[in-house]
């Protein structure tokens, strides 16, 4: 049985907690008789806004902000309303001097109070297209107002939680195209940290993505200075040493899709050169370079059955290509590989059965002209009476080679390569310049006094497969030069003092080198007693 002591404590007990259920049912009474309200608020600032009338509207915002300051819709409908005034500023100037800024401040004091971002998951679609049309206005005003570009920049990042440390003065100069500031920013990061910095410290993730900024804005020669520079003092932190390899990445990847390949191997050196041992730096840039190969020839192979000259720069490219990436990665089988297939698909150059039968029929086809004379049309009609026989020169033969898949490759036919140099810059650059030798007879001296150069175009082996066809490919070309009109490629191959000839085909581009060869015994070798 209860003494009269515990009687009245839990009498007391039972008046007590009667109070509280009372106090906490007004409490909850309270606080839904404000969330009533204030939604009652928001559908009448709704209604304001919806009717167009927005200077009364941001009035009564700012009233039931002041009345219901936890109560954040105000806020947005405030902002709102702001950006519908920035549709027609002039009209409102008695109101608000900058509409659109007014706007943004208001997003970025909502951020503020609302850091989880409820309001701007719930509003995003229209949040966006507001962020949208403030970033086109921000960069229409980075010439002639840089200083309010940047301030617009910074609110935005603010409202829209677009933060990223210290790189976000970077990212706001790279906005406005002040690259030199945000150029400054970006090394001052990586100048100022030691690579033990803890994966915790504010400036961490500024450093991871620094170098990425830099490439996703075009900065590329500040981006390999940046890398160039700090690669070593960072090469034992991964997260960082891993962004400057991803922004390298970036730029590398940029630079394929300009039409112009010559930044894409560019970059690709410049990568191979800051990473010569990196095989992931080594396996993305020979890939970027197959699969444009491969889409390039594949675009030619789309033209079949009904290709016309214009298509044949495809298949340009596609060689083209594959001497760019020869040159950025000379060791690699890949292209090796890729070039034989390419070449027997296509049938760019005789196949290695076929290149003795090539050199024999295409000297056979021309000595038969000089043997026989003909009439050049060179502005006048020449009678050229035979002329003595030509040797096949396995020199000359390498440099028509060269010259003839320069042409193809890159498009162009001119006795003048890419590198400027004419045909007697190349023969100087061989034995056929003046040297001297020895062998049996003794002492030799070897020299071209006189050469030639004759270019075709237009004619190639894809679809040949006999020799018959070929012979009459190469007798298509011969002809070609004897008989054109207004020009001087039938009184170079008649020359009569040649002695030596090569000639070579890549693709469509043809090349006959011809020289007179001086070679002759200086000292012979006196016979044995």
């Amino acid at each position: 049985m209860y003494t009269e002591i515990q009687k009245q404590l839990v009498f007391l007990y039972y008046i007590e907690l009667k109070s509280m259920k009372k106090y906490i049912l007004c409490i909850i009474l309270s606080v839904s008789i404000i969330s009533i309200a204030s939604a009652q608020s928001a559908k009448k600032l709704y209604k304001l806004y919806n009717s167009r009338e927005f200077v009364k509207c941001l009035v009564k915002c700012d009233a039931a902000i002041e009345k219901y300051p936890n109560f954040y819709e105000p806020y947005y409908i405030k902002a709102i309303t702001y950006f519908e005034m920035a549709q027609l500023p002039e009209k409102y100037k008695d109101v608000t001097k900058d509409p659109l800024m007014d706007c943004i401040k208001t997003l970025s004091i909502l951020r503020a109070k609302d850091p989880d971002g409820t309001l701007f998951e719930e509003h995003s679609d229209t949040l966006q297209m507001i962020y949208n049309y403030a970033d086109a206005v921000a960069k229409s005003l980075r010439e002639k107002n840089k200083d309010k570009a940047i301030l617009m920049y910074q609110r935005l990042m603010r409202a829209y939680n677009l933060h990223s440390n210290a790189l976000e003065l970077a990212t706001i100069y790279a906005k406005v195209g002040d690259y030199e500031r945000c150029m400054s920013q970006v090394s001052r990061l990586y100048e100022k940290y030691k690579p033990e910095i803890s994966s915790s410290h504010e400036d961490y993730d500024a450093l991871t993505k620094g170098a990425v900024l830099l490439a996703e804005n075009w900065m590329f020669r500040d981006l390999f200075w940046i890398i160039e520079t700090y690669r070593d003092k960072y090469q034992t932190n991964y997260a960082i040493s891993h962004g400057f390899k991803k922004a390298l990445k970036i730029s590398i990847d940029t630079a394929r899709h300009d039409e112009d390949k010559t930044f894409f191997q560019d970059f690709s050196k410049r990568g191979i050169e800051l990473y010569p041992d990196d095989t992931d730096i080594q396996n993305h840039i020979e890939k970027r370079w197959v699969e444009l190969i491969d889409n390039t020839v594949q675009k030619y192979r789309e033209t079949a059955g009904a290709r016309t000259w214009r298509d044949s720069v495809l298949l340009r490219d596609t060689y083209k290509y594959m001497e760019m990436a020869k040159q950025i990665m000379p060791n690699s089988v890949v292209f090796d590989e890729k070039q034989r297939k390419l070449n027997a698909e296509f049938h760019i150059v005789p196949f290695s059965f076929e290149q003795e039968y090539f050199r024999r029929t295409a000297l056979q086809v021309v000595n038969r002209w000089r043997s026989e004379g003909c009439l050049c049309d060179t502005g006048r009609l020449v009678t050229v009476l035979p002329v003595p026989e030509l040797e096949w020169n396995p020199i000359l033969e390498n440099l028509a080679q060269n010259h003839a898949k320069e042409m193809f490759c890159y498009n162009f036919t001119d006795n003048i390569n890419q590198a400027g140099e004419t045909p007697w810059d190349r023969i100087k650059k061989t034995d056929l310049k003046g040297i001297t030798y020895e062998n049996e007879r003794g002492l030799n001296y070897i020299q071209a006094l006189k050469i030639v150069e004759v270019l075709g175009y237009g004619f190639s082996f894809e679809g040949v497969y006999s020799e018959e066809e070929m012979q009459k490919v190469i007798e298509a070309v011969v002809t070609k030069w004897i008989e054109t009109r207004l020009s001087q490629n039938c009184m170079k191959l008649m020359t009569p003092d040649l002695t030596h000839v090569g000639i070579a085909m890549y693709g469509d581009k043809w090349v006959l080198f011809g020289a007179t060869i001086h070679d002759i015994v200086i000292k012979a070798n006196r016979g044995k007693k």
